[in-house]
């Protein structure tokens, strides 16, 4: 599926409407440059989930865990961002392996392509953004 979303409130309806599909044990890879929309995207998803905290970049943390109060099949949200990861190592020493690909967690990766070892023969489904214009994103989801 590709649209196209001309405000930040079409990304994140976006992001809703991906999170209806989404499967227990589902990890979502981001893809796209800084300033392309991940984070807005992942703030409709998490508001798809019914994740009632914040959601905000987890550039400097690494990792944000988000509970799903009242969700009947995913009762967490793990929201990794590996832009300043040098190796997986950083990861696995914060027990990311304990979340990646289980069961009642979905698990969204922006900057996916630094941990392929990672995540293989894990359930995932690719999301890329890419910018139109000013306003404009262009949202593939495979």
């Amino acid at each position: 599926m590709k649209k196209t979303t001309r405000s930040s409130e079409e990304t994140k309806q976006l992001g809703r409407s991906l999170a209806a599909k989404l499967e227990s044990g589902t990890i979502v890879c981001l893809h796209g440059d800084l300033g392309a929309g991940k984070t807005t995207f992942v703030k409709g998803l998490a508001e798809g989930l019914g994740v009632k905290e914040e959601i905000t970049s987890p550039t400097f943390t690494l990792m944000n865990v988000h509970p799903i109060p009242h969700h009947t099949a995913i009762k967490t949200l793990v929201h990794i961002d590996t832009y300043r990861l040098k190796d997986e190592h950083a990861l696995v020493t914060i027990g990311v392996e304990d979340y990646l690909g289980q069961p009642g967690i979905v698990t969204i990766i922006e900057w996916p392509e630094k941990i392929l070892g990672l995540l293989q023969n894990k359930k995932i489904t690719n999301v890329t953004i890419g910018h139109v214009d000013d306003t404009g994103r262009t949202i593939s989801i495979d």
